[in-house]
Parts: C-alpha cells; structure tokens; sequence
C-alpha cells in the first residue's frame, strides 16, 4: 500500500460512526464519506490503471478494524508525525474547541522552514 493511501485508511478507521458512546453520529458519518471520497480521487488519479483499487481498499477495511488501535497508530502514523497519540492530531485537526489549553500542533515539515 502507498503511504497516502495507507494514511486515509488508517483514518477511516478511526472513524467508525457506528462505535459505542459517540456523541455526533452525523459529523463522523460526514468526516468518514468526505475521507472516502479523498481515497477514491486519489486512486482515481494517482493510479488509473490500478482499476479496482478504491474497491479493495475498502474491502480491506474490515479485517483492518478487528486489529488493536494501538496497533494501527503505530503501522499508519509514527513515521508520518512521530510519537504524537493520534487522537490529540484528531482533535487538533478537526478543530475542536474543547480545551483551549492545548496548543495546535505543528507538523515535522513547518519545523524545517
């Protein structure tokens, strides 16, 4: 799997709308499509003679979802932003206005400049 790829279905993951306890069905189910979507373009124009490769990503979803989160944090995401939990990068991304105590966090290339 390339690293974008890997990346958004990583996140699809982490999107699961039909999970215990979640408040907002509606705004993960939005996140989730707008991910998918994201996917989908990309295979579509990163590699149009892969045919069929939107579909077997998603097919792989399933088996993906039954491994530990932990796991997956570290498969998906350590090289791309580090030791950072996932769910602080989530919140921070997703804009969340929860805890003004937490700064935004820079990403490993705004350091560089």
């Amino acid at each position: 799997m390339i690293p974008f790829s890997g990346t958004v279905s990583g996140l699809m993951i982490d999107f699961v709308a039909d999970c215990c306890g979640l408040n907002d069905v509606i705004r993960v189910e939005n996140i989730q499509e707008k991910i998918q979507s994201a996917l989908e373009e990309y295979c579509r124009t990163q590699r149009p003679h892969q045919i069929g490769r939107f579909g077997r990503l998603l097919l792989r979803l399933p088996t993906l979802r039954s491994i530990s989160p932990n796991i997956i944090e570290q498969l998906f995401f350590v090289k791309l932003i580090g030791k950072t939990p996932i769910d602080f990068l989530l919140r921070d991304m997703l804009g969340s206005q929860t805890d003004n105590l937490i700064k935004p966090f820079i990403w490993p290339h705004q350091l560089r400049s």
